[in-house]
């Protein structure tokens, strides 16, 4: 038998992930298999913000007024974008998630929410610009989530959903591992 290291924080997230991966949804109901895709990816950056906040509280170093004052001077930019997260993670903590298959797939649920949310249900200007990010999205979307995409539209069919909370439990049973394997000590509070 496996035993998880897991923190409250991403327990209550794979409570959560796993309600709206056992849903059933309609492959006609795309605003459901939308909200699915979205609710998950919001929930693991929660948690993921959750823990950077508490490892920040948790250093040594934020007793000292500088430190204090150097981190509220970039605090807004290390939650701005996955990649900030993933370097401040690294840099500052050396927990390092970034290449793991659970977190190249978990990208894709994020560049698919960002679909949703930034392009209406289709792919942004901002993800055609480039066409080799093109073609990536379209292999991850169709490879990991099961997604069809058709030029920048993107047709969701229920396996989308399911695919997105196992993506989502996967990314973070592995985030918690790295995590709680570097400081096993602390202690990420639900909330």
């Amino acid at each position: 038998m496996t035993t998880w290291q897991l923190t409250e924080s991403g327990e209550g997230v794979l409570r959560r992930v796993s309600i709206l991966g056992t849903t059933r949804y309609s492959d006609t109901d795309q605003d459901s298999i939308r909200a699915a895709v979205v609710s998950c990816a919001t929930l693991v950056e929660a948690h993921v913000d959750k823990v950077i906040k508490s490892l920040f509280a948790a250093d040594v170093a934020m007793s000292f007024a500088l430190a204090r004052v150097l981190h509220a001077e970039v605090e807004d930019s290390i939650f701005r974008t996955w990649e900030a997260r993933r370097k401040w993670l690294s840099s500052a903590f050396d927990i390092n998630v970034s290449g793991e298959r659970a977190s190249q797939e978990f990208d894709a649920v994020i560049d698919l929410r960002n679909s949703i949310v930034h392009g209406d249900g289709q792919l942004t200007d901002l993800q055609l610009s480039k066409l080799k990010d093109f073609f990536r999205l379209r292999d991850q979307y169709v490879r990991v989530l099961s997604a069809q995409v058709s030029g920048r539209f993107i047709t969701l069919s229920s396996d989308v959903a399911v695919r997105a909370a196992t993506v989502s439990r996967d990314f973070v049973l592995h985030f918690d591992r790295v995590l709680l394997t570097k400081f096993p000590a602390l202690t990420v509070s639900a909330s």
